[in-house]
């Protein structure tokens, strides 16, 4: 009896250790990029899918001058037409993860209004994106699946849009703006998940080895 509740704690001990596990996700070379401007506007692309370099993205089209400047500092906003990808203001160290999207947390950029961006002041831009946005229905859910999450650095320089850093993850659950520190999926991990099984298997075969009649 004390065997079995020896074991019976260690295994507790253990389940309680891979239920803490999270997916971490990692960091996808050359996620964020800009591309050129082509008559739409600066055009930056997201990945999508590392695996194949599927990309999508937006465009920063410059449309006049708010005052007071000197030069053009108002530009429209649109996406590429595919899955796309969703483009929120944010801060430094702001965690970029589904959570504040859902609650709305930051202003998303859309085809209007227009936005206007101090010459030589930096700004970041949150991103979002991944596959298929649409339920069974084709109704638009703004909810990607195998999410990507990632952050850009811009300025203004005197009406040329400019990408100074980014960066982009995929398989985890977001990343803090400005820096390649990943936010964990808050669910166990793939690897914790088949540990469990495996455990449950294990200790049911051990369980039943002590209690099977001779």
């Amino acid at each position: 009896m004390k065997t079995n509740l020896k074991l019976l704690i260690i295994a507790c001990c253990i389940l309680g250790a891979l239920l803490q596990l999270h997916s971490q996700g990692y960091i996808v070379d050359n996620g964020v990029v800009y591309v050129g401007n082509y008559g739409f506007g600066y055009e930056f692309d997201v990945i999508q899918n590392p695996t194949n370099s599927d990309y999508t993205g937006f465009f920063l089209q410059s449309t006049g001058k708010t005052p007071p400047t000197v030069y053009t500092n108002t530009f429209s906003f649109s996406v590429i037409v595919d899955e796309g990808v969703r483009v929120f203001l944010v801060s430094s160290n702001d965690p970029v993860s589904l959570q504040p999207i859902l609650s709305q947390h930051w202003t998303e950029l859309g085809y209007a209004p227009s936005y206007v961006f101090t010459n030589g002041v930096p700004f970041y831009l949150g991103f979002y994106t991944g596959f298929y946005p649409w339920d069974s229905h084709g109704t638009y859910t703004g909810i990607y699946s195998n999410p990507v999450f990632g952050w850009g650095r811009f300025v203004n320089n005197q009406g040329v849009m400019q990408l100074l850093d980014s960066a982009a993850e995929i398989g985890g659950g977001g990343i803090y703006a400005g820096t390649s520190i990943l936010i964990p999926v808050k669910e166990p991990s793939g690897i914790a998940l088949a540990s469990l099984g495996a455990l449950l298997l294990g200790f049911r075969r051990m369980w039943k080895a002590f209690y099977s009649p001779m």
